[in-house]
């Protein structure tokens, strides 16, 4: 029963948020590389974690130094290189053909241009190597075992005649759409949530969603091809074991949205909040231009319920803040649940049903409604 709730309300909120889009995403699974890497191709602008604001953008010159103080380097040694081996060649021959004159020539010349070509490398060599987008052979090399989470790898296949799509794909877009969205609210970037968003890590959560889900797809497909009419009755008990597992993975996805959703809350005050407080510097100017007028002696009367609104929805952002650390809270909390989920798919024997996620009181709600509602009035 719990299963199909579960299932239905994913779902529904799957086709609202991303049905109608193709999955298009590519997300790197943190722990697959070190830090090393990521913080150059943070300095290089790629995007590759599934709290990206927009489309991931991967190119070709991931594992290699393709930048300009590399290409400026490189470029203009192997230039000089070859200019000073193109004197160097005719040089010889004329020495060995017995024209002096001509070989001494090409020889100055050909040494002049050596010269000069490590004069270059002397200036662009320390520009090169502690240019923060270069990687080290040792990380290039590690690249490569870099592990992406895409559409394939959780065993979608487009097309219309053969192609196909799994709920575990589903699933993993539904969350790279919700933490887009997160990452592109006002109160994600505003500084009130600073310490908060240093805490709460969504590229880790996420991947660690994808991985979870591609570990269910392989596990499936190879349940799947046992199946025989002596093995059905196994393969479904475990095929329901894994459905328990993904179950732990949807109420995961669906804390994101409801975390979202407090964080869309939060956005709405905020900007009342900045409007309330510029309105009250407006106000305050007006105040001036009045008092230094002698206009109206009390129009300071006049300005301060605009003070006390911006302090109304002060109370009420500290409120939303307070209520979006407990929401933070329960999604971390499922960390140790999916770990649970994992040594029930592993063992696949019959385990107690997942927990539901943490939902919020209904209680702090009504309080936090009531709370506001005294204020504004």
């Amino acid at each position: 029963m719990e299963v199909n709730a579960v299932s239905q309300s994913w779902k529904s909120l799957w086709k609202s948020e991303c049905g109608k889009s193709i999955p298009i995403y590519r997300v790197l699974v943190p722990e697959s590389v070190n830090q090393d890497i990521m913080q150059a191709w943070n300095a290089r602008g790629y995007r590759y974690t599934a709290g990206a604001p927009s489309a991931i953008m991967l190119t070709g010159g991931m594992r290699r130094n393709f930048f300009r103080s590399s290409m400026l380097f490189k470029g203009g040694t192997g230039a000089g290189a070859a200019v000073t081996a193109g004197f160097a060649a005719p040089g010889s021959l004329a020495l060995l053909s017995g024209f002096a004159d001509a070989a001494l020539m090409f020889g100055v010349l050909g040494g002049t241009t050596a010269v000069g070509t490590g004069v270059f490398a002397a200036v662009t060599a320390p520009k090169y190597l502690r240019d923060p987008k270069r990687l080290s052979r040792k990380n290039r090399q590690q690249v490569g075992q870099a592990q992406w989470i895409t559409p394939a790898s959780l065993g979608f296949q487009p097309g219309r005649k053969e192609g196909r799509d799994t709920d575990e794909q589903r699933l993993f877009h539904l969350a790279v759409t919700i933490a887009r969205k997160i990452v592109r609210t006002r109160a994600w970037t505003h500084p009130i949530l600073r310490d908060h968003v240093s805490r709460v890590d969504l590229d880790h959560a996420v991947a660690s969603i994808g991985v979870r889900l591609a570990e269910l797809v392989r596990l499936r497909e190879e349940i799947e091809s046992i199946r025989d009419a002596g093995t059905a009755k196994s393969v479904e008990t475990y095929l329901s074991k894994l459905a328990v597992a993904f179950t732990s993975m949807a109420n995961r996805v669906l804390s994101m949205h409801e975390y979202y959703e407090h964080l869309i809350a939060l956005d709405e005050q905020l900007m009342l909040l900045h409007n309330s407080e510029r309105s009250r510097e407006l106000g305050d100017r007006v105040l001036d231009v009045l008092s230094r007028t002698a206009a109206d002696d009390s129009a300071d009367w006049q300005f301060r319920e605009l003070r006390i609104d911006a302090e109304s929805q002060s109370s009420i952002i500290s409120g939303l803040v307070a209520e979006l650390e407990q929401t933070a809270d329960d999604f971390d909390d499922f960390d140790s649940r999916l770990a649970a989920a994992q040594e029930s798919v592993d063992a696949l024997e019959p385990t107690p049903s997942s927990p539901r996620a943490a939902k919020d009181d209904p209680k702090d709600d009504r309080r936090l409604e009531s709370s506001e509602k005294r204020q504004y009035d």
